[in-house]
């Protein structure tokens, strides 16, 4: 749980970080296929919602819109579904049980949504990049600093 507590306040943390300038700066090559800053946080914090709600609704945030999200209201929801995991998947792993709808075991679940999150992190560093946006190095080496965050 020390694991996924941390890289959910990562996601966070780096939200915290980025200019709203960036926020919806359409990813370059004009193909209207890539996501902008707003949409890949709002993907991190929407994927896996349905199964927490399912397992215990309560205290599991709404779904961010990608479109309209603003970065004070992701880095809230994104605060309020790392308590969720860790409070739902927490309660899951002492019982023995199974998040519902999910079709591995509860230390899958928090796997695969480190390892989800980890990848959408590192689409929105190349994302700002291909911006020509240049991340500060303290915020580049802050989100490896999980002991500090």
């Amino acid at each position: 749980m020390t694991a996924y507590a941390a890289s959910a306040r990562i996601n966070q943390y780096l939200v915290e970080q980025l200019s709203p300038a960036i926020w919806r700066v359409p990813p370059p090559g004009g193909n209207g296929r890539g996501r902008t800053i707003a949409a890949l946080f709002a993907h991190i914090h929407n994927c896996g919602l349905r199964y927490l709600e399912r397992t215990d609704p309560e205290g599991v945030p709404g779904e961010l819109e990608r479109a309209r999200v603003t970065p004070k209201e992701a880095a809230r929801a994104l605060g309020a579904k790392g308590r969720a995991v860790v409070r739902i998947v927490g309660a899951a792993l002492a019982d023995g049980r199974r998040i519902v709808g999910y079709p591995h075991s509860a230390v899958h679940y928090l796997t695969y949504y480190i390892t989800h999150d980890a990848h959408h992190r590192g689409n929105v560093l190349l994302t700002l990049k291909q911006c020509g946006h240049v991340v500060p190095q303290d915020v580049r080496y802050g989100i490896w600093k999980w002991d500090k965050l």
